[in-house]
């Protein structure tokens, strides 16, 4: 029961049966891993098995990290992003979360987040995906990327992208709702879809 209770808990990029590279080649890392896992699993070594369950963890959360990264990229147009930030999320149950300053040659700033593979994404979608609910509260709702993407308050828009990844675009005193809605239609968030 221990490693299916551990890896029921994995995030979702996680599977008790990882494929591996097609044509005999290597196993990848990951599949090396939960190997590894089972084997110490068998040997009674449950300390092992933690150990080795969390390094592949941090394994996926990287190579999701490097996918959302790709999403917030360092310029974008006239906006020039800083570097990227990713905040540590254990204290919220986990998951991803990456961001990026941006500045134009107006001297106006934004902010954009992805939040990724965590439980707040849930909570949040009880809101943001339900429309009539949001408009019967009067804020503004729009369709950026076939997602309904919303206001909150003049300087903050938020979405979800394919119910799981939450995008925060907040902007400064100089930066409102049309500049924000033009910046979220430039983001590639098709990459986050799916992965």
């Amino acid at each position: 029961m221990f490693p299916v209770l551990l890896v029921l808990g994995l995030p979702s990029g996680l599977s008790a049966a990882p494929p591996g590279k097609k044509g005999g080649a290597e196993p990848d890392a990951f599949e090396s891993g939960m190997r590894e896992a089972m084997a110490d699993y068998k040997k009674g070594d449950h300390e092992a098995v933690t150990t080795k369950l969390r390094e592949l963890i941090k394994l996926m959360e990287d190579k999701g990290a490097a996918k959302v990264g790709e999403v917030l990229p360092e310029f974008l147009e006239q906006w020039e992003g800083e570097s990227l930030k990713r905040d540590d999320m254990s204290a919220v149950g986990g998951g991803i979360c990456l961001s990026r300053l941006y500045k134009d040659s107006g001297k106006r700033s934004l902010t954009a987040k992805v939040i990724k593979d965590s439980p707040l994404v849930k909570m949040l979608m009880v809101t943001l995906a339900n429309e009539d609910l949001l408009r019967a509260s009067n804020r503004k709702v729009h369709r950026i990327s076939g997602e309904p993407a919303v206001m909150e308050g003049e300087h903050k828009l938020q979405m979800v992208v394919d119910g799981r990844i939450y995008v925060e675009i907040a902007g400064d005193e100089e930066t409102g709702e049309k500049e924000l809605l033009g910046f979220a239609r430039k983001l590639d968030l098709g990459r986050l879809k799916g992965g």
